[in-house]
């Protein structure tokens, strides 16, 4: 009975090891794949790929507008990563619920980084 007992633990450790680190390469691609839409917004590859070629220019084409916003979510989102890593490993190993939750206000925050460079920062 003792010998059932360990293997079905074995076989549920093995299991928490493959979910986490699932979960943590989904936290990681989230960032990844907004750190690259950020700074690929920041710095277009080429001249008039990022604004239309209007007059006045929409919120966030002048010269240089992006950088700043740019650096500040790149920031955050390197906070949140990590935060959200914290949870996964704490947490997030007995709460299927937290872990979920962690990675979709992630891939918000995310999003919410890549508007906040799209239209270059805070108006004030």
């Amino acid at each position: 009975m003792e010998e059932g007992d360990a293997s079905d633990r074995r076989r549920k450790d093995g299991l928490g090891v493959v979910v986490l680190a699932v979960e943590l390469a989904a936290a990681a691609g989230i960032v990844v794949w907004a750190l690259l839409d950020i700074w690929g917004l920041a710095y277009p590859p080429a001249v008039g790929t990022v604004c239309p070629l209007v007059y006045p220019a929409p919120p966030g084409c002048g010269p240089h507008a992006r950088f700043t916003p740019a650096f500040v979510s790149a920031i955050v989102l390197s906070v949140g990563y990590s935060a959200v890593t914290f949870l996964l490993l704490t947490v997030g190993r007995r709460s299927i619920v937290a872990a979920v939750w962690a990675l979709c206000g992630l891939a918000i925050l995310g999003a919410l980084a890549v508007q906040f460079v799209t239209w270059g920062g805070v108006r004030g």
